[in-house]
């Protein structure tokens, strides 16, 4: 090459603009009331297969013991996206600094009550006047509790009685066993894995006395509503395309469901089969969802009458289809 020709390269290659940097990724706390729940399952799927990534978010995924405990995380500035119960929401008439912004799901079929092997009989009504664990006071599982009572019209020594005893299956598992407890109520997987285990079987599922209910939802802390709605905005999107990528993609979807929960190939793939096609594909608030779980604040007496539903979740943040 020319001396004159390296010249003319060299002040080409001036005239090029200076390669950026690549924009580092904003980091995002997702906290998950509950490791089990399989209606979570897409933070780790869309972590795994870069779905988050591809809207810049660096997740820090976290796990607490119930939905009080991850509120009281909101409180305290620890966490920034909360995958919880609807049941939640109370907790912002309460003062909790966040916002519903998206559902995961309002089907109950996501939740049903597991009995040992030592339990005798089948259908809803062995369970009158039974002692029926609960992950934490206050929490949906204490609720539904509650609503089945509602349900059968169980009064004094019919009433089912709700018996905290922690979010954790193994607890569960241990309870039954020992008899501290005659029922579960948790997601299905509890039954499945007790029936893979012959230690017992799933009763009946939710949907038997509960109908649409604001079930599972995603909460973003005002925080960060405040300072970035913008990635209020880009989570969700990466949360229902990850939705779309579970439907087509069993095979990638169970092992990574396995691992996150703890719960067998077996037993997760039922779950699948039960629930994947019951997760809401636009994160969209109905009606009815809303005044079932308004009821259960009323006939608790969570809340009184004059609650105000709207006040605590928004559809602002929902991608645009």
């Amino acid at each position: 090459m020319s001396l004159l020709s390296r010249r003319a390269l060299l002040m080409a290659l001036a005239a090029l603009p200076a390669a950026r940097p690549a924009q580092a990724a904003d980091k995002l706390r997702v906290g998950k009331s509950v490791a089990e729940n399989f209606g979570n399952i897409p933070l780790d799927v869309g972590m795994a297969y870069g779905l988050f990534e591809k809207q810049g978010l660096e997740i820090e995924e976290l796990t607490f013991a119930g939905g009080t405990k991850i509120a009281q995380a909101i409180v305290a500035g620890a966490v920034d996206i909360s995958l919880s119960s609807g049941a939640e929401m109370a907790l912002i008439a309460k003062g909790a600094p966040e916002i519903a912004v998206a559902t995961i799901t309002d089907s109950p079929s996501f939740m049903a009550i597991a009995v040992g092997s030592q339990f005798k009989g089948d259908g809803i009504d062995r369970l009158k006047g039974k002692k029926i664990g609960v992950t934490t006071s206050g929490s949906l599982t204490d609720w539904l509790v509650e609503a089945l009572n509602r349900r059968k019209g169980w009064t004094g020594d019919d009433r089912a009685v709700a018996v905290p005893i922690g979010g954790s299956p193994t607890a569960a598992f241990a309870a039954l066993r020992v008899g501290q407890i005659d029922a579960d109520v948790g997601g299905p997987s509890t039954g499945f894995q007790l029936e893979e285990n012959k230690a017992g079987r799933m009763l009946i599922n939710c949907a038997e006395f509960v109908d649409s209910l604001q079930l599972f939802t995603i909460f973003a802390s005002t925080a960060i509503v405040r300072r970035d709605p913008d990635t209020v905005r880009r989570f969700l999107k990466g949360w229902f395309d990850t939705i779309a990528f579970m439907k087509t993609h069993k095979a990638e979807t169970l092992p990574i469901a396995s691992k996150a929960t703890g719960f067998s190939a077996g037993v997760i793939e039922r779950m699948y089969d039960l629930l994947m096609a019951k997760f809401s594909t636009t994160g969209t608030f109905t009606p009815q969802s809303i005044e079932t779980l308004r009821a259960s604040f009323i006939d608790t007496k969570t809340l009184d009458a004059s609650v105000d539903m709207s006040k605590f979740y928004t559809s602002e943040f929902l991608p645009q289809t």
